[in-house]
């Protein structure tokens, strides 16, 4: 063999090594490409699925702030109403400014205590609170 041969052919060798590991690194290079695809596309929907999942949490944090400030302010015009009935009855009977008589039966028998309007009130608005809830099923 001539020595022109044996350089044509260690090129030729080496021209298809090449080729070889040209091929294998484009094989390898759309290998990697496709795993970082797929694992991009789970990371995507584990992320969505979050982020739906704390949607709905601050959608349903919302409705109950809606339904806790709603029945806040029902509770606070109903105290409203009560208190405006009592301070009526109050000045239709003629108790303002003057002090009442409470009677406190016990065990031992009876006393007497002195009342004020406003604690009349308090406990009349507490009584009537009681039973509108119960009235309303609340």
């Amino acid at each position: 063999m001539s020595l022109e041969t044996i350089i044509e052919k260690i090129i030729s060798e080496a021209e298809a090594e090449a080729a070889r590991l040209r091929q294998e690194a484009q094989e390898r290079a759309e290998q990697i490409v496709s795993t970082g695809c797929q694992q991009a596309e789970k990371k995507a929907a584990a992320l969505q699925h979050q982020a739906e999942q704390e949607g709905q949490l601050e959608a349903l944090r919302i409705l109950s702030q809606a339904r806790l400030e709603k029945r806040l302010t029902l509770l606070q015009a109903r105290r409203k109403w009560v208190e405006r009935v009592l301070d009526k009855a109050v000045e239709a009977v003629g108790l303002s400014g003057r002090p009442l008589q409470r009677t406190i039966i016990t065990r031992e028998g009876r006393s007497q205590e002195e009342l004020t309007p406003e604690e009349l009130k308090e406990d009349l608005r507490l009584r009537y609170e009681k039973m509108i809830l119960e009235i309303l099923g609340l």
